[in-house]
């Protein structure tokens, strides 16, 4: 029962520097961001909804972000503070071993690593998408506007086609326009409101064939099959980014890339991030609290110090080796996997040779 009760008592301290931390980044990150953006959205006009919808349609992704590094925090602060107050000597000369201890912090880190996986695959995907659509719809004529929504695409030497917007979830495409030339001289043009990949074509509806000589012919054309060299994954390469694909959208996508002979080791690297990035959370409470054990003496700013740093260096390892698996250096599993195996041996080491 006591030690039941003590298992509350740590976690409930624990949970609270958590969320206060997490605020913390979260706030700071929010002020970075709007101070890079203020020009922005000065020129744009933009109104205070539309500004307060952006920033709030980011937040998910600052929780993902700041998450790693607030359980690192969070955890050398409890057992710093627990050292400090003698807490931890009292427990020891009742019994309590270190190792007892971390039961409840491994637990949380578990639940956390499995909660951070849903969340960002099922809230912060979501949330990016949106963001992203917003930014298209605020900044008109944005450099981020040409690059995200309007795709382009050189079907064959003298025809070209246009595409407003693409849903990879549903393989519909939106604005379509298809324009056919001669001598750099515009023929002939066919508008559609949209196209949907079915039986491995393109149907499209509401289409307007217009051409442009001596006739000057306007036909409006019942919805038909559009008989154009590209397909889903083309326009998922051009038009899409990992982060605004969840886990299993990004899976079957590289399945496809694999089963039409395409490269795919790049999205592989993403595929397996979004593995490897959530199971840092359990990563973090492990080594915090090696660190803070390890340190018995230190102060909580030295025990800030030091989380700083090792987030810091976690943050570059798993980024350096995401680069690396993107060129093909190391297997994409590893690329961003070996920052993890190296941080869990690590703080397997640490705390086996820490004084229980």
């Amino acid at each position: 029962m006591f030690l039941l009760l003590l298992d509350k008592y740590i976690v409930t301290s624990f949970i609270k520097k958590l969320l206060n931390i997490l605020s913390v980044f979260v706030v700071i990150f929010l002020v970075v961001d709007i101070i890079e953006d203020i020009d922005k959205i000065l020129d744009y006009s933009i109104t205070l909804r539309e500004i307060s919808m952006l920033y709030i349609y980011s937040i998910p992704q600052y929780i993902n972000i700041a998450f790693p590094m607030a359980i690192l925090i969070s955890t050398v602060m409890t057992f710093t503070i627990f050292q400090k107050n003698n807490e931890l000597t009292a427990l020891k000369a009742a019994g309590i071993s270190i190792y007892r201890l971390t039961i409840p912090f491994m637990i949380l880190g578990v639940i956390f690593s499995i909660g951070m996986f849903f969340f960002e695959n099922l809230i912060v995907t979501q949330a990016t998408t949106l963001k992203s659509e917003l930014e298209q719809k605020y900044f008109k004529s944005g450099k981020k506007r040409q690059v995200n929504n309007n795709i382009l695409v050189q079907l064959d030497e003298d025809r070209i086609i246009s595409i407003g917007k693409f849903n990879h979830r549903t393989n519909v495409a939106s604005n379509i326009s298809i324009q056919k030339f001669n001598d750099n001289i515009m023929i002939s043009r066919l508008d559609a409101e949209s196209m949907k990949w079915e039986n491995e074509s393109w149907i499209a509806n509401e289409i307007i064939l217009r051409t442009f000589d001596s006739k000057n012919t306007f036909l409006p054309l019942v919805d038909s099959t559009l008989k154009i060299n590209i397909n889903p994954i083309d326009l998922t390469e051009i038009h899409t980014k990992p982060a605004e694909m969840n886990y299993w959208d990004l899976k079957a996508f590289v399945n496809r890339l694999k089963s039409n002979g395409r490269e795919f080791k790049k999205w592989l690297v993403d595929l397996h991030f979004k593995t490897a990035f959530s199971f840092s959370s359990i990563l973090m409470i492990l080594f915090g609290i090696s660190l803070s054990i390890q340190k018995p003496r230190s102060n909580l700013l030295a025990g800030v110090g030091s989380s700083i740093f090792v987030i810091f260096i976690y943050y570059v390892m798993i980024k350096l080796g995401q680069t690396m698996g993107y060129k093909g250096v190391v297997d994409p599993f590893l690329s961003v996997w070996s920052a993890n195996i190296l941080f869990l041996l690590s703080g397997i080491y640490l705390l086996y040779k820490t004084r229980t």
